[in-house]
Order: structure tokens, then C-alpha cells, then sequence
């Protein structure tokens, strides 16, 4: 072949459109500079993926110096949007494949004109894609979600976390999406009704993710479901996990968490990995849900524990109180953050003592600053007489690559968290002021008319019960 030929340009044009969708969509997007035919060639490419922090210098994302830069530069969300409104204009007619967006740091109001992100869903969904996955966090504006997003039968993979400020609950009138396999919900309530519609809706569903939500609904069932994750979630009432088809499950425990999980008919499954959270804001009631989940798992063969915050330890030494051995599993996993992992090796004996098959025992240290000598040494004797374990160290954290992602996760998910408990405590309130005296009333009419309305039922009252239900009206006024 002579010199200088350009044998890219012989390739077919399925040949490119498939190499470009293995690029970023703003490397790809470049390409059509080049000739009309890249230009013809980009428009085919069935995977658009865009990320706010692709397209912006990451100083300008670090919320914690740059805030004021970021609200002084609207602009810059501006030409995102115009970005991603021309990637679709030049796609009419033709089908996407895979739609994803992340949209960090997202400050600008869009109220006035409806917030784009909707408007790129409904135009997506038109173009029956596989894929889509949207995350927005947080939005200064409230995203709308449209029902179709629910009811769209090419779907597989469904992704939607959508922080705006306070969780929204989610309550699709119908469900239907018969071929999807991957559902990850965050930062919404959810209800027993749209549980039940979710699950019964999805009859392919192998995977099921969420997080930082609220939920309230006390049982999940399904019978087809391989993973579940349950992470940065708060919740009222006890959760029954019946899944006999379940494979892989990982769940996160809180400090503040008066409840927890019960897992029953788990007869499928293999590995699990288990959070212990903490944060100082958090009350530090340990109760019965950290031994009970661990009771659900004597029969796994691979256990991750994760532990997060300084509390943590006596979580744990509460979830291995009374627990039964386990007597399948041949994996353990420890990891440590917040405090050495030296702090916890009564715990690990404990551990290690009560599972009769193991045969490896990895951790990881973050920023562990005891001495390495003298932890191997007490780890080597946690396993000595447990002649079929072999001890190992990890050089990055099993579970998630870096400490930075670790603590991103948990920031998001115990900040939502704490939403979500405070929004029940404000729902809680609200009803017992609707039983008490009617629902709150907070503008000066409809105060008056709640006054006028006690006085009338005070009629037939003593002298001193009407001083003191005056006051009480007057207290409750006031709030």
C-alpha cells in the first residue's frame, strides 16, 4: 500500500460509527470537523454520554472553593444544555442506543422554561433506547421525571438519580417495562404501592439498586432478582428481604437507624457486603437490626464489612452478638476508615472463629496509622489456629477503588438520609397536629378561623379549661 493512503477513510461507515461510540461523545463530536462524511458519521452513533465534568475544569467543580465561581458562571450550564440540545437535534430519525447524563454541581434556576433534563428523557424515550441513565445532583430546580420513563419497552437498563433537595416521591401510574434488567432509583420515596407496581412491572428485573431514599414499604418480594443494593436509605419500619433467587446483596447500616433488615429464604446467596455507617450528626442508639441481618447470613460464602466512622466498632460488636456461625463462608473481606484496623481485632476473631470453612481473610487499611508490624503480628495470630486460612492485604479498598469515592458515596447518601428522617419527622408532626386540632394552619386568616373554631368547641368548658386552652392556641400560634 503507497505511502500516506488514509486507510480510515476506506473503513465502512458502520466500521466508524462503532469506533466512535467506544469514544467519549465529546471526542467523538470532534470528529465531525472533519468532512461532511464525519459529520454523517457522527449523527449515527447510537451512544451519547455527557458529563458536566468532561466539558469544565475540574478546580471549577470543587464545590468547597469555587462556589461563587460556579454561581458567577450560569453560563457555563447554558452552553451544556446547548451542547446536548444539538447532540439530539442532529439525531432526528435516527435510534439511540444509550443515553447517560451527569450533571454535578447543577446551579442553575431553569423554572421559568422547565427543566431540560425532562425534555431530553421524552426525547430520548422516542427513540427507543436501551439504556438511560440520568444523574443530577443537586438541581437548584425541581427535575420532573415523566411517567414514560416507566412505561418505555425497549428499556434494559434504567438509572435515575435525581437530587432535588428533598426527596420526591416517586408515584408512577403504570409500570411497564418488560425487557429491563437494571434498576437504580436515587434520592426518591418510595411507597409500598410503587414498590409492588415496580417489581411486578419489571418481570425480567436482575438487578435492583437504591439509594439514599426513603422507603416506606416493609417488604420486598421478587422472584427473579439477582443483586440488590440498599445504600444511604432510611427507613421507618422493619424491611422483610425474601428472595430466594438473590445472588449478591449489599447493604448499609446506620448508626441513627432504629431498624433494619430481615433476610429470609436467601437460599441463593453468595456474597454479601455490609456497611456500618456513622457521622456526627447521628445519634448513636445501636439496636437489634445489626444482629439480625447478621443472622441472615450464616449461610454465604463471601462477606465484605465496611466500616465508617469511629462508632462503627460497636456496631459491629452489637451485630456479633448471639449471631450463629457462619458455616458456608470461605471469603472474608475487612475493610477500616476513620480508625485503625488494630481497634477491631476482637471482632475479627470473633469472626474468624465462628466460620469453620474459611480460607481467606483480606483488609485493607485507609490511612491506618498503627504500626504494620505489630497489626500483621495480631492478625497472623487471629488466624494460626485456623490452619486453612490465608491472610492477604489489599492495596486499594475492595469495595471501591479510593477513600474520595467512598466518602462521596456516604456524604450523599447519609446527607439524603438525614432528609429523608427529617421529612418524616415533619410528616409525623403534621398528623399529630391534624388529630389533636386540625390540620396547621400558618397564614393569619386561616389562624383565626382555627381560633374562632376552638372558642366554639370550648362553649361548654369551665373558666380555668378555657384559660388553659386559650393558652395552648396561643403556644401553638406561635410555632
Amino acid at each position: 500500500m503507497r505511502r500516506g493512503t488514509d486507510r480510515i477513510s476506506q473503513l465502512d461507515d458502520s466500521v466508524l460509527t462503532q469506533i466512535l461510540s467506544h469514544r467519549t461523545t465529546k471526542e467523538a463530536a470532534q470528529f465531525q470537523a472533519l468532512s461532511k462524511r464525519w459529520q454523517n458519521v457522527w449523527v449515527s452513533v447510537p451512544v451519547l454520554d455527557f458529563d458536566f465534568a468532561d466539558y469544565w475544569s475540574e478546580d471549577m467543580l470543587d464545590v468547597q472553593e469555587h462556589t461563587t465561581f460556579i454561581y458567577s458562571r450560569l453560563e457555563c450550564h447554558e452552553k451544556f444544555v446547548r451542547i446536548i440540545d444539538d447532540a439530539l437535534a442532529s439525531r432526528k430519525g435516527q435510534q439511540v442506543d444509550t443515553f447517560r447524563l451527569v450533571w454535578k454541581y447543577q446551579v442553575k434556576d431553569f423554572d421559568h422554561l422547565g427543566h431540560p433534563v425532562r425534555r431530553w428523557i421524552l426525547l430520548i424515550l422516542e427513540k427507543r433506547p436501551r439504556v438511560l441513565s440520568i444523574y443530577v445532583q443537586p438541581s437548584v430546580c425541581e427535575v420532573d421525571v415523566p411517567n414514560q420513563a416507566f412505561t418505555c419497552p425497549s428499556l434494559e437498563e434504567l438509572k435515575l438519580h435525581v437530587d432535588n433537595c428533598y426527596p420526591e416521591v416517586l408515584r408512577p401510574p403504570a409500570v411497564n417495562l418488560p425487557n429491563l434488567r437494571v434498576l437504580n432509583l436515587g434520592y426518591y420515596a418510595i411507597e409500598a404501592d410503587t414498590m409492588n407496581k415496580l417489581l411486578l412491572g419489571c418481570p425480567n428485573l436482575a438487578e435492583l439498586e437504591l439509594f439514599a431514599c426513603g422507603l416506606y414499604f416493609s417488604e420486598i418480594s421478587c422472584g427473579n432478582l439477582k443483586s440488590l443494593v440498599i445504600f444511604g436509605c432510611c427507613h421507618s419500619a422493619e424491611i422483610r428481604v425474601s428472595i430466594p433467587s438473590l445472588q449478591y446483596l449489599r447493604v448499609s447500616i446506620t448508626s441513627n437507624q432504629p431498624v433494619g433488615f430481615v433476610l429470609e429464604n436467601m437460599t441463593s446467596l453468595v456474597k454479601t457486603c455490609v456497611f456500618f455507617l456513622t457521622a456526627e450528626y447521628m445519634d448513636k442508639e445501636f439496636s437489634k437490626s445489626e444482629s439480625k441481618i447478621m443472622n441472615g447470613l450464616s449461610g454465604i460464602t463471601n462477606l465484605d464489612i465496611v466500616l465508617h466512622g469511629e462508632d462503627t466498632k460497636d456496631m459491629l460488636k452489637h451485630a456479633l452478638e448471639n449471631f450463629p456461625s457462619f458455616v458456608n463462608l470461605k471469603a472474608l473481606h475487612f475493610e477500616s476508615f476513620s480508625f485503625a484496623l488494630s481497634d477491631c481485632i476482637r471482632q475479627l476473631d470473633r469472626l474468624v472463629r465462628h466460620s469453620p470453612l474459611l480460607e481467606d481473610l483480606t483488609f485493607y487499611r485507609c490511612e491506618d496509622e498503627s504500626d504494620e508490624n505489630e497489626l500483621l503480628a495480631e492478625l497472623t495470630a487471629v488466624v494460626t489456629d485456623h490452619g486453612n486460612c490465608r491472610l492477604s492485604e489489599n492495596t486499594e479498598g475492595h469495595t471501591y477503588g479510593s477513600l474520595k469515592e467512598l466518602e462521596d458515596l456516604l456524604n450523599d447518601g447519609m446527607n439524603c438520609a438525614e432528609k429523608n428522617r427529617m421529612q418524616e419527622i415533619s410528616s409525623e408532626d403534621e398528623d399529630e397536629e391534624d388529630v389533636e386540632g386540625g390540620e396547621a394552619d400558618w397564614d393569619d386568616e386561616e389562624e383565626d378561623a382555627g381560633d374562632d373554631e376552638g372558642e366554639e368547641e370550648d362553649e361548654n368548658a369551665t373558666d380555668s379549661e378555657e384559660v388553659e386552652e386559650d393558652e395552648d392556641e396561643d403556644d401553638f400560634g406561635d410555632v
